[in-house]
Order: C-alpha cells, then sequence, then structure tokens
C-alpha cells in the first residue's frame, strides 16, 4: 500500500511527459488533407520545449529521448532523427537558459522560435544527408511558420498545466 501510495503522490511529475505525447499523437493524426500534412504544425515539439525551458527537471533526457523515438515512428522518420535532433535542442535551450524569468510568455515564446527553427534544421540536413530525397523547402518553411502561428495556444495550455502543477 506504501509503495501505491508512493506512485500515486508523484503521477504528477509524469503529466509533462504524457501531455507532450499527447500532443505528438495529435499532431500526426490526419486531420489534414494529404497534400497538406506536410505543413502539420508541430504540437509535440513545442510542447516539449515549453517544458524544456520552463521546468527542464520535469523534462529529462530520458523524456526527451522517448518522445524522440515516438515522434519518428509516428511520422516515419528515419529512426533517431527526432532524438538527435530533440537532445541537442534540449542542450542549447538549457546552456542559453540563464538569468530567465520562467513567468514571462514572451521569453518562453522566443525560445520557443529557437527551438523550432534548430528542430527543422536539424531534421532537413539530416532527412537530405540519410534519406537521399529531395524535397520541397517551401513545405518546411510554411510548417515552421504555421507552428509559429499555432504556438501561443499550445503554450497557454502547457501553462495552465504547470500553474496546476505549482498548487
Amino acid at each position: 500500500m506504501r509503495i501505491l501510495n508512493l506512485i500515486l503522490s508523484n503521477i504528477y511529475l509524469l503529466i509533462p511527459l504524457f501531455l507532450t505525447i499527447l500532443f505528438t499523437f495529435i499532431s500526426v493524426l490526419p486531420f489534414l488533407p494529404h497534400e497538406l500534412s506536410n505543413i502539420a504544425p508541430l504540437l509535440g515539439i513545442i510542447t516539449i520545449i515549453f517544458w524544456i525551458v520552463n521546468k527542464p527537471d520535469l523534462m529529462p533526457w530520458s523524456s526527451v529521448l522517448i518522445i524522440g523515438i515516438i515522434y519518428d515512428v509516428l511520422s516515419g522518420l528515419t529512426l533517431g532523427i527526432s532524438c538527435f535532433s530533440l537532445l541537442l535542442v534540449r542542450y542549447i535551450i538549457i546552456k542559453s537558459l540563464f538569468k530567465f524569468d520562467g513567468s514571462s510568455n514572451l521569453y518562453t515564446f522566443i525560445y520557443t522560435i529557437l527551438g523550432l527553427f534548430i528542430w527543422l534544421i536539424i531534421i532537413v540536413i539530416f532527412r537530405s544527408l540519410i534519406q537521399l530525397e529531395f524535397f520541397n523547402y517551401i513545405d518546411v518553411v510554411y510548417q515552421y511558420l504555421l507552428s509559429i502561428s499555432i504556438s501561443p495556444i499550445v503554450i497557454f495550455i502547457n501553462k495552465y498545466f504547470l500553474n496546476q502543477l505549482k498548487t
């Protein structure tokens, strides 16, 4: 009974992981027509960047690795591309976070834009090198712009859950 109480009392620590997995599933679901699925917003990536910026202790390296593998499997990328890019994004954001006010939505938005840019650049480079395929780079630009325009909504949803964790 003590172990069950310990698990239930610490279940809130898994909320960022479950929320990121949920947004990752939502971002790969076929809501858009097949022609527009290349520019679907990166909701899971926005969520993981939010938690890395605001509560890096609740989004450790292992969670980033798990989400990267899930994203690779769901989106059909070569296994390991998203893992590597998310680990690199986490490393860059953690190293650049100094004197950061976690309550500021503007700084969170700026770091989200930076993290999305780094993630997309790494994905484009690896897809070009590993898969040897030529794809439309305009789709990547539209996906980036669409993700930026959707990110305030995702940030406010995650901010709600962050505030619930603090209470």
